[in-house]
């Protein structure tokens, strides 16, 4: 009898200790997810710190700081004002799940009272953002056969080609590939808008293959004649603006020496051989300015004649072109 006591003792206890032993554990584990009273008062202080930067006008930064908080204690309270730290950047996509999220949060016996009205304002915000998203649908065509596409969104790969996807309101950029082939298109969107992007991978293929890797664009390939044309014209009129000018100012300057009456022919007073001096080096001025707007003349000529060529070939890429300009005279030398 005794024995069959012990037994049945025995059993109990081999029944009962793992149970035991398992509640304990999962009590322990509930109380350490609990944020402890140094995590809560860090999380208050990031609230206090988000709402101050939102009040400055740096939603980043209040973003940042409500994130931070929610992770700590993830409430109603910390929840909602990420929620509308996300709708202030316009992160509509981003802001609806949270408040999803919170409005989802089980409600204890013992919630406050903010709580509660955390839960029904995030549940109204998530309703009143679904209507706001606006909706991207991209249809590909001209796919290569047994090639697998693969389309992304302002870098993130999208699922459901064809189908309706929520994005953000703002600037989006679409890149759809496929073996070889890639099409891409960029987009706006305003909110509560839906737009369709088309990208066709057939009509991407050839014109990748018909530019080689070693072939320019028209606008680049003219650029140096561009440069040439308004370059020398550039320097043409700033030659003979200041040649006429230094001209005027010699031939003023050398008047007026001649006719003060200290000089006799082409014979002055030495107090005279200053301002003659001066007279002749403005004149020298005059004749090199000129000397630069013949040049700029000539390279204006040469940009005008290469831009007006009908096309680049191997032989015209290797020209090369080079202005001189000595005193008295300009010009180019090269290949062309």
């Amino acid at each position: 009898m005794g024995s069959r006591v012990l037994v049945h003792r025995l059993r109990w206890r081999s029944i009962t200790t793992p149970l035991v032993l398992a509640i304990t554990l999962a009590a322990s584990g509930a109380r350490a997810a609990e944020p402890t009273a140094a995590d809560r008062d860090t999380a208050r202080t990031l609230m206090a710190d988000g709402r101050a930067a939102r009040d400055k006008g740096d939603l980043t930064g209040a973003l940042r700081a409500f994130a931070a908080a929610d992770d700590i204690m993830h409430v109603p309270t910390t929840g909602l004002e990420l929620a509308r730290a996300h709708v202030a950047l316009g992160h509509l996509v981003e802001a609806r799940e949270t408040a999803i999220g919170v409005a989802r949060i089980p409600e204890r016996p013992n919630d406050p009272a903010p709580f509660k009205a955390a839960r029904e304002t995030a549940r109204a915000l998530a309703d009143e953002l679904d209507g706001r998203i606006p909706a991207l649908t991209v249809r590909v065509s001209g796919v290569p056969e047994g090639a697998s596409v693969t389309v992304s969104v302002d870098g993130t790969l999208l699922d459901g080609v064809g189908e309706a996807k929520k994005v953000n309101p703002g600037h989006h950029v679409v890149v759809a590939k496929a073996a070889a082939a890639e099409a891409t298109r960029e987009i706006d969107l305003g909110e509560r808008e839906s737009k369709d992007v088309a990208l066709d991978l057939g009509a991407s293929a050839p014109a990748a293959a018909a530019q080689g890797p070693d072939e320019h664009p028209p606008e680049q390939s003219s650029t140096g004649a561009r440069v040439l044309l308004y370059g020398g014209m550039g320097l043409a009129g700033a030659g003979v603006v200041a040649g006429t000018i230094a001209g005027i100012l010699s031939l003023s300057k050398t008047n007026s020496v001649k006719n003060s009456g200290l000089c006799t022919g082409d014979v002055c007073n030495p107090a005279e051989h200053d301002d003659l001096e001066a007279a002749r080096t403005t004149a020298t001025i005059s004749t090199v300015s000129f000397v630069v707007a013949g040049g700029g003349a000539i390279l204006a000529v040469v940009g005008l004649l290469l831009q007006s060529r009908p096309s680049e070939d191997s032989s015209a890429r290797a020209s090369r072109i080079e202005p001189w300009i000595s005193l008295g005279a300009a010009g180019v030398r090269g290949r062309f």
